[in-house]
């Protein structure tokens, strides 16, 4: 995978199956991981409330949000505990992870990440087959398998999450992962206060988190001028802007993606499906 530098100086990498970079190269990768994924979830606040904090991480990818999460409660909640499930696709990643400087914040968390050991861990007669890193601090679990199945397994299990970290890559690429159909079943697996967040803006993306049933709100921008996401059922988050709500009452690009009941349509399937009710509501105006 070819190597960029992000804006803050952090390191990302180019996956080519996907032909996206993993973080924003404007805002930073180390910065990307902090402003949109561990401070709008408010991680480092629960961990001084609650102990331990269960995270679920949508596209462990290089690890940064995973890092930075440990980082920033350890600094500020030394005695506090996560444990993180992580899904990721690609299993060559923890190849990846030997070949890339982090940044200096989390230069003590990646040797610990590429300590690990694979196994079988059972929860609740769900098997998951999982690359375990454990420390004093934190326990990680990265299950690489397709994340919709994955999620239905999760589904299964008494397991429940203070936070999830939504970081696929784009729904333009990765729309299997941006479904109504899969948010309804994330959503069971959070608590009430929990928060997601993701870097995505996408209309179809809000409107897909709404009609699961969430409530959403707005992070200021890092890096870009599009504000991310944040969505719960009672927790707080930032409100939507009156123009947000406008478009995503009226725009005819605000339409969420849907998989089947079985979660197995294709990105290509769900995609085209979608672009058939954009081309109706865009007849109409």
């Amino acid at each position: 995978m070819r190597k960029i530098i992000t804006a803050d100086g952090s390191l990302t990498l180019f996956n080519e199956e996907y032909q996206e970079a993993y973080h924003s190269t404007k805002a930073g990768a180390y910065t990307e991981s902090f402003h949109k994924f561990v401070k709008p979830t408010k991680i480092v606040k629960l961990a001084k409330e609650k102990n331990p904090i269960y995270i679920l991480d949508i596209g462990f990818g290089l690890g940064y949000n995973v890092a930075t999460a440990i980082n920033e409660v350890a600094k500020n909640s030394p005695d506090s505990k996560l444990i993180i499930y992580s899904l990721e696709k690609d299993i060559s990643i923890l190849d990846n992870l030997k070949n890339i400087e982090p940044p200096e914040e989390l230069k003590n968390i990646y040797p610990k990440l590429l300590n690990g050991n694979f196994e079988s861990k059972d929860i609740d007669k769900q098997n998951f087959k999982v690359y375990t890193v454990k420390d004093k601090n934190f326990e990680i679990y990265i299950i690489f398998e397709d994340a919709r199945q994955t999620i239905k397994k999760l589904y299964k299990t008494n397991l429940e999450f203070d936070a999830v970290f939504w970081d696929a890559f784009s729904p333009k690429v990765n729309t299997e992962l941006w479904t109504v159909n899969l948010f309804k079943l994330v959503k069971k697996l959070m608590k009430p206060y929990a928060i997601l967040a993701t870097y995505s803006a996408s209309l179809a993306v809000r409107k897909g988190l709404i009609e699961a049933g969430f409530k959403i709100g707005l992070v200021e921008p890092i890096g870009r001028k599009s504000y991310s996401t944040v969505a719960s059922l009672e927790g707080e988050i930032p409100p939507l802007t009156e123009k947000e709500k406008e478009r995503l009452e009226n725009s005819p690009y605000a339409i969420a993606y849907y998989d089947n009941e079985k979660l197995t349509l294709s990105p290509q399937k769900i995609k085209e499906e979608w672009e058939g009710r954009l081309k109706q509501n865009l007849d109409k105006v």
